[in-house]
């Protein structure tokens, strides 16, 4: 004895495919919802670590290679500003850190960003002189890019772990 009868078995068939094809490409394509990112913040010892992983489209207005010349020099002034690292995380004055290293995945050095790039990782790497006076960090990102309207924040400052979300109007986290 059958319990789903092959009329409805050849109904409700489209739809299981339908949903197998959305839930792997979420999975693939991991969190990617336009104006929204997330952020990892961690100090360990003198040693400050931001990352952001933000859709591409938050930063640009477009998440494909550049199409004509605005778009071309859209693309260029991001390239610019991630050489800036204060341009995305402004950590307080008063720990004393200064910026030591970036990255990108991908990496966006060359000029063909080579085909659709749905998010942009970019971490931030600081050594901090008083990294026990480190009472916030700010997303300055939010200022260059109003699409950016949202960061999940993670945070571990040695014992203590906080999770929170950011936004134009009130970028920090506070520690």
């Amino acid at each position: 004895m059958s319990f789903i009868f092959p009329p409805m078995a050849s109904r409700l068939l489209p739809g299981v495919v339908a949903s197998f094809f959305v839930i792997s490409s979420a999975l693939a394509h991991g969190d990617h919802t336009h104006g929204q990112g997330s952020a990892r913040v961690v100090v360990d010892g003198q040693t400050l670590t931001v990352s952001l992983d933000v859709p591409l489209e938050s930063f640009l207005g477009f998440d494909y290679p550049p199409k004509g010349e605005a778009q071309t020099q859209t693309w260029q002034a991001l390239k610019a500003r991630l050489a800036e690292p204060l341009r995305f995380v402004e950590p307080a004055a008063e720990g004393e850190c200064t910026p030591a290293g970036t990255t990108s995945k991908p990496d966006l050095s060359g000029d063909d960003p080579g085909g659709d790039v749905a998010n942009l990782v970019y971490e931030v790497r600081f050594t901090c002189r008083k990294p026990e006076a480190l009472k916030s960090v700010v997303f300055s990102a939010f200022r260059d890019h109003p699409g950016l309207k949202q960061l999940r924040v993670q945070a571990t400052n040695g014992a203590a772990r906080k999770s929170l979300t950011v936004r134009p109007r009130f970028p920090a986290l506070i520690f």
